[in-house]
């Protein structure tokens, strides 16, 4: 793993990690990985906004098909509601301590109160006068601006310990806090993990939530066509994480994805502008291809779960196919004013064994026959300050 990152005086440095390695040689569909990259990567980021999945378009007529009927689409909700309606009797019992959910409310860290519920832990981060109003425990953090002065504070409460019951004082000063201190109303974003993808299973009237009037949406896929664009050849890349030289082509290779997904003209066949302007260049140009690339995206309240099974699904099918290749570039929601998470980028690169033909598929479906398992490039940011 490498460090790039930058570094300033004044501000917290920006920071991204890459990772090389290969995925495993098989995956449970009903038990995947959860502890090892990229997938630990991916449910590290529990509350992500867009999700880009870019590849080629000869790939995606091949198997988006198949991979659409099995990808469910992402139901989520917006909702206002103060933070005392989460221990309300019935949304308490349903959603958190039997169910499962995944919350964030509006503001933006490191100057407004931000709440997010992920897991059963309800966490709070509030400026210093309103944390020392609501009377509960916590800790200090950074909030962006002078280094050694803490003027904020990070509160994490545990909604799913047997303790938080009603009657309980601890748990009766928490009601009491949110109905006296932290008693205005938010907006949020809502998610039930329990919610099954058929459309009449939406909330009805009577399920918890229903009586705060949720706005439901359904994240849908935005397709978008790349013509012409400039690929650099990713069998060029340095084979192993100890060579010198790949710090240096990740970088390169990021910068292009990057504009790809940003449409820009820079990397299209034919572009030409003034060098004084712009010195863009494609990565290893000597062995650059042209191909018409499609972009997939979604927007929302993506769950970390889905992204890994959108991953999973793309993953099993492109490796059918010795030139296939995707990325996955996912944006977070920041929930932390430093050192928070940016988002991170998954590219699978194209199998390296030459003894199968180019667009040859693999014998066995969702596995690499004889070939070397596919390798993976990962992206990790996270920028110093919002």
């Amino acid at each position: 793993m490498f460090n790039l990152s930058s570094s300033s005086d004044n501000a917290p440095p920006s920071k991204c990690y890459l990772t090389h390695g290969a995925l495993p040689n098989h995956i449970d569909p009903k038990q995947p990985p959860s502890k090892r990259k990229p997938f630990s990567a991916i449910l590290s980021q529990p509350f992500t906004h867009t999700v880009d999945l870019i590849l080629p378009e000869e790939l995606h007529q091949l198997i988006w098909g198949k991979i659409e009927s099995k990808i469910s689409n992402v139901r989520y909700s917006r909702v206002i509601m103060p933070l005392s309606a989460l221990l309300e009797g019935e949304f308490f019992n349903a959603y958190i301590k039997s169910g499962n959910i995944l919350m964030l409310s509006e503001g933006r860290p490191g100057i407004d109160s931000v709440y997010s519920l992920k897991d059963g832990i309800l966490r709070l981060e509030l400026p210093k006068e309103m944390y020392e109003r609501a009377g509960l425990v916590g800790k200090p953090i950074r909030g962006g601006g002078r280094k050694h002065v803490k003027t904020r504070y990070a509160i994490e409460i545990n909604l799913r310990l047997p303790s938080m019951l009603h009657g309980k004082k601890g748990f009766e000063r928490i009601v009491w806090a949110f109905k006296n201190v932290l008693n205005h109303s938010v907006t949020w974003l809502f998610h039930d993990f329990k919610e099954k993808n058929d459309p009449s299973d939406a909330q009805t009237v009577s399920s918890p939530i229903a009586k705060h009037h949720p706005l439901e949406k359904t994240s849908l896929p935005k397709e978008t066509r790349r013509e012409a664009v400039l690929v650099p050849p990713f069998d060029a890349l340095p084979n192993g994480i100890s060579s010198p030289d790949l710090e240096d082509e990740a970088i390169d290779l990021l910068e292009w994805l990057s504009l790809v997904a940003l449409d820009s003209p820079r990397i299209r066949h034919g572009d030409v502008i003034d060098p004084y302007l712009c010195r863009y260049s494609v990565p290893q140009e000597d062995g650059k291809t042209i191909q018409d690339m499609v972009q997939l995206t979604w927007s929302g309240l993506l769950p970390a779960v889905w992204i890994r099974e959108l991953f999973l699904e793309v993953s099993r099918a492109t490796v059918n196919f010795k030139r296939g290749w995707f990325v996955i570039m996912c944006y977070a929601f920041r929930t932390e004013a430093v050192d928070g998470q940016d988002g991170f980028t998954i590219l699978q690169l194209p199998l390296r064994d030459s003894a199968q033909s180019q667009g040859e598929a693999v014998e066995q479906e969702g596995g690499h026959g004889n070939a070397k398992p596919p390798e993976y490039l990962l992206w990790e940011s996270s920028s110093g300050s919002t």
